[in-house]
């Protein structure tokens, strides 16, 4: 399978865009599409972008900006290892630095557990939410409580409640890969793991309740039992 063109990933420093070899006019269209489909996850970020070896200019990177601009989102840096793509950078009075991404992120994973959902930031909520209320981020989510009816969660990783899930999650929005979601009891209104979608039944009246865990499989949600 051929590597991905485009790959954004949020940090606790912002969002950090990974560019990879192909046409540049095709490419910005790669990831007008990937930032329509999770805005909501990246609105107001500030994006670093890697582009490795590529070569850019002035005006290609800043069709770039303005492509993120449109899209609430700011381009402060651009990390490359051709100096004619650095010095284009810090013309338009952009940060610019050697692309060392690669060999940081082996560092960091030698360094880190592995976790599911492709993100070591972990948000952890130690009450119910209610109807109307609202929890997203680019981590991982654990609730210690129920998710009510018209309650969300949005999580870039994995979600984790220590209750009943009776609201909606969406899960796996910026590391879908590996994503999932478990509850004591998991009836959610709607399920997003990734791309793929589940509603609940109309009438799910079984007569034991079972911890479970979702996950893709096949391009599907599938639960099985948790533990």
């Amino acid at each position: 399978m051929a590597p991905e063109r485009v790959t954004i990933k949020g940090t606790s420093k912002g969002v950090i865009v990974t560019i990879g070899a192909g046409n540049w006019q095709n490419t910005l269209r790669t990831l007008a599409q990937k930032l329509e489909q999770k805005s909501s996850f990246f609105k107001g970020g500030r994006v670093a972008v890697s582009v490795g070896d590529r070569l850019l200019n002035a005006d290609e990177i800043a069709a770039m900006g303005e492509l993120l601009t449109e899209h609430h989102m700011t381009l402060w840096a651009v990390r490359s290892n051709a100096e004619e793509t650095r010095q284009a950078a810090i013309s338009l009075g952009l940060e610019a630095e050697a692309d060392t991404q690669k060999t940081s992120s082996r560092a960091h994973k030698s360094a880190m557990p592995n976790t599911p959902g492709g993100s070591n930031e972990v948000v952890t909520i130690r009450r119910t939410l209610r109807s109307g209320q609202t929890i997203e981020t680019l981590g991982n989510v654990v609730i210690i409580g129920d998710v009510n009816p018209g309650a969300q969660i949005k999580a870039g990783g994995y979600v984790i409640i220590w209750g009943r899930l009776r609201g909606s999650v969406i899960a796996g929005a910026v590391a879908p890969e590996n994503a999932f979601v478990c509850a004591l009891e998991l009836k959610p209104v709607q399920l997003i793991i990734g791309d793929a979608i589940a509603r609940a039944p109309a009438d799910d009246r079984r007569s034991k309740v079972i911890p479970e865990i979702a996950f893709v499989q096949d391009g599907q949600i599938v639960a099985e039992a948790w533990g």
